[in-house]
């Protein structure tokens, strides 16, 4: 399978975007269909996210033609992310200002907190996405960086779930909290116990 590069970023957010469209052309703008698209997003970005985050654990694992296309686009899918969790803020700021309650009571202290650190990893994550972003931070930094930002974000995620399964409907978001977990489980097995040398790639 081929290395897609930037057209792999572009098609992900076209499809994004046009399932945006396509939903609020036939619901409208209201309150309940920003909620649904909001919820879409984070469910969009949960995808992206959990194939670069678990890329090389599946490569080691499980290697296969659909592992190795995951680890040779693993830069594109990781920006494929942050443009769907862009969206998916921009869904949160619109929320924000046109139907503001209950939605801003609704919302903690912790989890501003919690989602704009978040965010801000997502940002230096995706701008650092480069070889000469490696070449001046040094593979040390950079790799800590993605480290680090990559755990932040999976715990996000888990605990976004957490909130969703206590609010219900348990059958609906419970499924996406195991698969949440499920992908910290892959990723240290495949860490721990890796199965052969990973082929060397760009992204």
């Amino acid at each position: 399978m081929a290395r897609l590069g930037w057209r792999l970023t572009a098609s992900a957010t076209f499809l994004i975007l046009a399932g945006l469209a396509l939903h609020f052309g036939l619901s409208g703008w209201t309150a309940k269909s920003v909620t649904a698209g909001i919820d879409a997003t984070g469910r969009s970005s949960l995808v992206l996210f959990s194939m670069a985050f678990v890329a090389s654990s599946v490569q080691r694992l499980w290697p296969s033609s659909i592992s190795q296309w995951m680890l040779q686009n693993r830069r594109w899918i990781g920006l494929s992310f942050a443009s769907s969790h862009a969206i998916h803020l921009a869904l949160i700021v619109a929320m924000s200002f046109n139907f503001p309650e209950p939605f801003l009571s609704e919302q903690s202290a912790g989890k501003w907190v919690l989602g704009g650190v978040g965010y801000l990893f997502v940002a230096l994550m995706a701008l650092t996405s480069t070889n000469g972003a490696q070449r001046w931070m040094g593979m040390t930094s950079w790799k800590r960086l993605h480290l680090i930002g990559s755990y932040w974000l999976w715990a996000q995620f888990a605990l976004t779930y957490v909130g969703h399964v206590k609010k219900g409907p348990k059958d609906f978001y419970a499924p996406f909290l195991v698969f949440t977990l499920a992908l910290l489980v892959i990723r240290w097995v495949g860490h721990v116990r890796p199965k052969r040398p990973l082929s060397p790639v760009g992204g």
